[in-house]
């Protein structure tokens, strides 16, 4: 019998939010099977299971959230009991072990009258007393009783409300004291000890799994389509194996709006305020990922960084694309301002460290996070190894990351690595900003918008020149200011002279 335990996915990991449940209870389950989809701060990764056999017990539901270690799920042979479960209700004829400090007064003799009564009652309570990993323990086999219909479960927090997941009701007793008190107060002779009861079979088929349109969707675009009012379950996904991405919801929701259903009824109006609208303002939970976020750029606001900038001539990158375009490649902006941040780092390498209390971390590989917005997430997918890749290999490699950012299909190994970060708010048409150093890496690269403007020409008159304008954060307890000059120096040259890039 092995236990499914939440897995530490990173290493700021502390907790995973349960999405899905690939495999029903009772199915047959293969070693490398994906058996369970888990939330994480960063991204969804699918849970692999790590033994054959079938899936005897799941312990928490999509939606809840479980710290790392907790045991999901247990994985056996087929008809195995799964270990630590409580006796089933009625069974009060096998005595279940006592617990470390029970009450004293369950040692005391009773009336007779009562003695029913209280074998029904203390039967179940006992084994709830024992962890479940003192059950499990070599040392003290577990007692040989049957298990309950819902077996004892981990501590477990639910998932907040904005999540979007309604918590798991309440079991209710299997024994109400108040219903056997009052039959007592009436003088009703004491119920004859029940039957024991055959375990109720494991819960299996679709009952056990989420609906397929929820585990179609990334959480990013299940929080939009509340958001949009969309049911996912009416929206037909485009990306790969049928998932629904954040253009679909769009596409859906401007559909909606073009096309009214006929007869349908006016959306509904906000109610009329009695304080004239001045009330209380409307508090709302982060969700993992902002939380995430903000716990970053904390982090990082306490890292003594300063900034400086160079302007570019872009016109010369602008040709080389043209070029590369019509010989059947295509590379962006932003795939050029990789691949020179990388020949920078090569020459620069202090900047592709990070600082280590009283020492410096050299990093041997260059791996650049390319940051990725989306609706309510920031991601930051890393492209591996930039050194040694060419330009095309790099734009190959970005264009994929960036489209699985979209689909909310990173994994963690996707997310994690990076040494330096380009950030670019060109396309928003920002020309100059400050980005905060994305811990614990020594510098982040800021790039503006490329815009066209008027110079001097040195040997006299004017033109029209493709302007950008990059700024460099920096760790200032690693680099200093003329090593960032420096750094921005080159990395100007290289970019006004790209053929380098090609090498």
């Amino acid at each position: 019998m092995k236990e499914i335990v939440m897995p530490k996915l990173s290493d700021t990991m502390t907790e995973g939010r349960l999405v899905a449940w690939r495999k029903a209870v009772g199915e047959t389950v293969r070693r490398g099977d994906v058996i369970a989809e888990v939330e994480t701060d960063k991204a969804n990764m699918e849970l692999e299971a790590f033994a054959n056999g079938v899936l005897l017990e799941t312990r928490i539901q999509p939606g809840e959230v479980a710290a790392v270690g907790t045991v999901i799920g247990v994985i056996g042979a087929a008809g195995e009991k799964p270990q630590g479960s409580a006796p089933p209700q009625g069974e009060a004829k096998a005595e279940p072990p006592k617990a470390e400090g029970a009450q004293p007064e369950a040692a005391q003799p009773e009336p007779a009258k009562a003695e029913p009564a209280k074998a029904e009652a203390a039967a179940p309570a006992a084994p709830e007393a024992r962890p479940a990993q003192q059950a499990s323990s070599p040392a003290q086999p577990a007692p040989s009783v049957k298990p309950a219909e819902k077996p004892a479960v981990e501590p477990i927090r639910t998932a907040s409300a904005p999540e979007g997941i309604p918590a798991p009701e309440a079991t209710q007793a299997p024994f109400a004291p108040e219903t056997a008190g009052k039959a007592q107060e009436e003088g009703a002779a004491p119920a004859p000890p029940q039957q024991p009861k055959p375990a109720a079979a494991p819960p299996s088929g679709p009952a056990a799994v989420p609906a397929r349109h929820e585990e179609r969707a990334a959480p990013v675009v299940r929080r939009r389509a509340r958001e949009l009012g969309i049911d996912l379950a009416t929206v037909k996904g485009s990306g790969p194996e049928g998932r629904i991405l954040l253009q679909d919801l769009e596409e859906t929701a401007a559909g909606t709006a073009a096309a009214p259903a006929e007869g349908a009824p006016p959306p509904p109006q906000p109610a009329p305020r009695e304080d004239g609208g001045a009330g209380r303002p409307e508090e709302q939970q982060l969700n993992r990922f902002r939380a995430a976020i903000a716990r970053t750029v904390t982090e990082s606001w306490h890292i003594p960084q300063f900034s400086a900038t160079v302007e570019i001539d872009m016109d010369p990158v602008r040709a080389l694309r043209e070029d590369l375009k019509g010989a059947g490649t295509e590379v962006s902006t932003n795939d050029v301002i990789v691949k020179a941040a990388a020949l920078t780092l090569e020459k620069f390498p202090l900047a592709n460290g990070s600082f280590a209390g009283n020492s410096l971390r050299m990093n041997r590989e260059i791996n650049i996070g390319i940051i990725v917005g989306l609706p309510d997430a920031l991601l930051i997918p890393v492209i591996k190894n930039c050194h040694g890749r060419s330009l095309a290999e790099i734009a190959r490699e970005s264009k994929r990351l960036v489209e699985r950012a979209r689909a909310g299909q990173l994994s963690e190994g996707e997310l994690t690595g990076g040494t330096f970060t380009v950030s670019n708010l060109g396309m928003f048409g920002v020309t100059r900003f400050n980005a905060l150093i994305y811990p614990p890496q020594a510098a982040v690269l800021a790039i503006g918008a490329v815009v066209e403007r008027v110079v001097a020409k040195p040997g006299g008159g004017y033109e029209a020149v493709r302007l950008m304008e990059a700024t460099l954060s920096a760790d200032h307890r690693i680099l200093d200011g003329v090593y960032v000059a420096q750094f921005l120096a080159e990395l100007k040259t290289i970019l006004e002279h790209p053929a380098r890039l090609l090498l």
